[in-house]
């Protein structure tokens, strides 16, 4: 995955992320990241597009394109 904030986490934050998008926690794995991250943290958008584009990456999500994104 080709994102600055996802590579500016932790490995056990980047787990718990892709923990909580297993079960479906997306706000869970929303504030891990915000609280992971340097300051400024990232804002709800970018953090949103980021666990968007982390599914699709770990096949969370139908085949198609991601809603909100171009």
């Amino acid at each position: 995955m080709d994102d600055p904030i996802w590579h500016a986490l932790t490995v056990e934050v980047r787990r718990a992320v892709d923990a909580y998008l297993a079960v479906g926690r997306h706000v869970h794995a929303i504030k891990a990241i915000r609280d992971a991250s340097p300051e400024p943290a990232p804002g709800i958008r970018a953090c949103n597009d980021l666990i968007a584009d982390r599914m699709a990456e770990l096949g969370l999500l139908p085949n198609g394109p991601v809603p909100g994104k171009a």
